[in-house]
């Protein structure tokens, strides 16, 4: 789909420059991006029809620069609660797919009064205890993210840009397929939630999802058919309808 077009901007915040992506009106909505990095694509697009949609890059990724001091997750959480107070000034909706869902929830968890609204797609971090290593070797890799990879967009970016993204992710640490601090917290969690998985997802399975949904008590789950980890690229049109279902 096409849809509305995104714009540039950049905020200042204490510990530097965020740069921001923004379309449509309306209530706002937070869009995060997963690990491989900012993708603006059906569910953003979708909510840009009847929401102000603002879609943050983790500093590091795409060519932005590193922040002094701001190294983990649940710090850039902070730096995106600093942008909210001071250039929103009122709680808003969160969308996060992958690593985003991630960094929805830490945000959730340590500024509840900034998020009326959680949605986490396929959410990283909470890979159960007992499943096998994460595979990053190419043919598989590919296989764990698309259940179609005929789907995906072509890539954009050159090698030493993806290069860089990846190197962003070591940098925040989050690489691990468990995060325990966020899941010893995660029944904090209160705001309406939308746990989203991928019935073909190895990389976050569905006892994941049950899991995440048994202990965020106002929340539901909810399954979208042939779609593996990359929810957004094997099944578009149902990924959007979904949250914006939930939103609405």
């Amino acid at each position: 789909m096409t849809g509305p077009v995104f714009v540039q901007n950049k905020i200042a915040l204490s510990k530097g420059s965020l740069t921001i992506y923004t379309a449509g009106a309306g209530r706002p909505i937070l869009c995060l991006h997963p690990a491989a990095g900012l993708a603006i694509r059906s569910v953003a697009k979708t909510l840009a029809l009847n929401h102000l949609v603002i879609c943050p890059i983790v500093p590091g990724y795409e060519d932005t620069p590193y922040l002094d001091g701001l190294t983990t997750v649940p710090g850039v959480a902070d730096l995106l609660a600093e942008y909210i107070n001071g250039h929103l000034n009122s709680p808003l909706t969160v969308v996060g797919h992958s690593m985003g869902a991630r960094l929805g929830a830490w945000l959730t968890v340590r500024h509840p009064h900034l998020v009326e609204r959680l949605v986490m797609m396929a959410p990283a971090g909470f890979r159960p205890i007992d499943a096998p290593p994460l595979s990053f070797e190419p043919e598989i890799f590919i296989k764990q993210l698309y259940a179609h990879p005929e789907r995906r967009v072509p890539e954009t970016r050159t090698p030493e840009q993806l290069a860089a993204n990846r190197r962003a992710m070591a940098h925040y640490g989050i690489g691990a397929p468990r995060d325990e601090e966020l899941g010893a917290l995660i029944g904090d969690i209160t705001c309406p939630t939308l746990i989203i998985g991928g019935s073909k997802d190895v990389r976050v399975p569905p006892e994941s999802i049950h899991d995440l949904h048994s202990r965020i008590k106002n929340s539901r789950m909810d399954f979208v058919d042939d779609a593996a980890h990359s929810i957004e690229t094997d099944q578009p049109d149902i990924a959007a309808a979904m949250v914006a279902k939930f939103l609405s």
